[in-house]
């Protein structure tokens, strides 16, 4: 039996980070497709202005840690923009698909704390997994 290698925090992090670049790429082209009117539509925009501030404090806590997040990923430009639906979709069909991401994203938060030693970085973690739950909730209820 094999033991598993050591974990690495700032491995975890960035794949945090990497997943939300993915959610934000997905939440745009999800916004396109709610009409202003909608409910969705305002839960999404309030979902890429929290993703986007999640990206920018995880960023902040690789460079104080001196690290570079483009070591453990793709940049923004080095990604294919997901093509998530084909014609005319309904409110419904986007709850589900960013309902998806969401909890994708969820799965990377849980597995970054479980690996943190930083009491910073685990609050800011908490703190993204508090509001990606709020989002979550607010998803269902629309």
């Amino acid at each position: 039996m094999t033991p598993e290698p050591p974990s690495d925090p700032m491995a975890a992090l960035n794949e945090v980070l990497s997943e939300i670049i993915d959610v934000v790429m997905a939440l745009r082209q999800a916004h396109r497709r709610v009409p202003e009117g909608h409910k969705l539509h305002a839960e999404l925009d309030q979902l890429v202005s929290d993703a986007k501030a999640w990206a920018e404090r995880l960023m902040e806590a690789d460079t104080a840690r001196g690290v570079s997040a483009l070591a453990y990923m793709p940049s923004v430009a080095g990604r294919q923009p997901p093509n998530l639906w084909h014609g005319p979709v309904g409110d419904d069909d986007v709850r589900q698909v960013v309902g998806e991401q969401l909890a994708r994203l969820a799965g990377h938060v849980r597995a970054a704390l479980s690996d943190q030693g930083d009491d910073s970085v685990r609050g800011l973690l908490d703190q993204i997994n508090a509001q990606l739950r709020s989002h979550l909730e607010a998803l269902n209820k629309l």
